[in-house]
């Protein structure tokens, strides 16, 4: 389980990362990507996530959100030191890129990254309603403060769970903060991510597939009900930790993409076994007072892991 003093770790290693990465900025969707390390940047996300019970029991729908304020630190980096997922900006249909952050010295500037609290956020769901309050994090750093949001660690429901339904609509409010201000989105939860085929391989029942690394690894998954409403991405990595190797493809919602080995080799370089996430993604932006950019997301994913054989 994921603690505020996990997180806070965790953060120590985002403030020798370097203020931009091989994210290209401009593009429709993503956390801005800063060119200048000392530059500030006022950025919110909630995403709402529901995990297909492949190997494991249903968890329901997971909630995360973070309101920040970052001052010579890059809004991407981060969201991977807060273990929150973000698509990368400027990444096309049919494309993958990879995303490597590379370390280096603090730069003169100081840097800094305060979480911001907008309240407690009430999550309105077709059956049982919940509450994610803000969760402080202790004092470890001083140029590292605030609040985070995550039902991993903080989470008061009328059940156990918050269940899913897919094409139901959820709603997320939060009163709003001293720097954040107040907001009311709903969501449509999309259809479930469900793998049905890796390189011919029945998947539906596994937790993983061994494949050739010297091929590329082509998917099948069951196609959304109407796939003009939501991207599909796929998350690939190696190792553990903010900083380690990825590569992130976008495609549409047609039921099939294939990740090309020349995206895949400097993974198998790194690591046996890599961790491939598959998202159904909804994107809605959101206009929230005192900050540049914020992005809500409902996405439904299907985890599994990849070996060489």
């Amino acid at each position: 389980m994921t603690t505020s003093r996990h997180i806070a770790a965790s953060a120590l290693a985002l403030f020798l990362l370097v203020g931009c990465s091989d994210e290209e900025p401009g593009a429709e969707i993503g956390a801005p990507v800063e060119d200048q390390f000392t530059q500030e940047v006022r950025y919110g996300a909630l995403t709402a996530e529901f995990l297909y019970p492949r190997a494991w029991e249903s968890e329901g729908v997971a909630v995360q959100a973070h309101f920040m304020d970052a001052r010579g630190v890059a809004v991407g980096p981060a969201l991977d030191a807060l273990e929150m997922w973000r698509p990368v900006r400027g990444l096309r249909s049919g494309s993958c890129e990879r995303v490597d952050v590379s370390r280096a010295p603090m730069s003169d500037e100081a840097a800094s990254l305060h979480l911001l609290d907008v309240g407690p956020i009430a999550v309105e769901a077709p059956v049982a309603d919940a509450s994610l309050p803000p969760r402080r994090l202790p004092d470890l750093l001083n140029a590292f403060y605030g609040v985070v949001y995550g039902s991993e660690y903080s989470w008061e429901s009328d059940g156990e769970l918050l269940d899913y339904f897919p094409g139901a609509t959820y709603r997320f409010a939060a009163p709003g903060g001293p720097l954040a201000g107040a907001f009311d989105v709903t969501l449509e939860a999309p259809d479930p991510m469900v793998l049905v085929g890796l390189n011919g391989q029945e998947l539906r029942d596994q937790a993983g597939a061994a494949v050739d690394g010297s091929l590329p690894v082509e998917l099948v998954w069951d196609v959304a009900v109407n796939p003009q409403s939501t991207d599909v991405y796929i998350d690939v990595s190696a190792g553990y930790g903010p900083d380690r190797l990825r590569v992130q493809c976008r495609t549409g919602d047609d039921g099939a993409f294939s990740v090309p080995q020349t995206s895949l080799a400097p993974l198998w370089e790194e690591a046996g076994t890599l961790e491939m996430v598959v998202r159904r993604v909804r994107h809605q932006p959101v206009q929230l007072e005192g900050l540049d950019e914020t992005d809500f997301f409902f996405t439904t994913a299907d985890r599994f892991e990849l070996s060489q054989r």
